[in-house]
């Protein structure tokens, strides 16, 4: 006799093997480049190339929490960074990788600029 619990568990896999299908217009540029991919082997088909690419966006689009620094402890914090963290790095990946609001990150490089602190990356 099948449990209940694994009649619900085999139901959920089941769900989450169900695919939907999405209809693109993609410009002729867009679609030659996917095509050479394709072509060149790095993709099997082109909608092995999307299926990716859209997994790629929706993890670059996760929910990250946001710590509640004050701007001196987000300058320490900025300064340990960049010290474990050698070259040059933009404050919003700064921002980012330390979970701090973009506005306190970027008023806390401004003043560690202003107070030569840190240095401006040369381009």
């Amino acid at each position: 006799m099948v449990s209940k619990v694994t009649v619900l568990a085999q139901r959920e896999k089941l769900v989450e093997r169900e695919a939907h299908q999405i209809a693109v217009r993609l410009p002729r540029t867009d679609y030659i480049r996917i095509q050479e991919l394709v072509e060149a082997g790095l993709y099997r088909s082109s909608a092995e190339f999307l299926r990716e690419a859209v997994r790629e966006k929706l993890r670059s689009m996760e929910v990250v929490s946001v710590q509640n620094v004050d701007l001196e402890n987000a300058e320490k914090m900025i300064e340990e960074y960049l010290e474990k963290h050698p070259g040059s790095s933009f404050a919003s990946e700064i921002a980012d990788a330390l979970g701090l609001d973009y506005g306190v990150a970027f008023e806390a490089v401004r003043k560690l600029l202003e107070e030569g602190r840190i240095k401006k990356a040369k381009t």
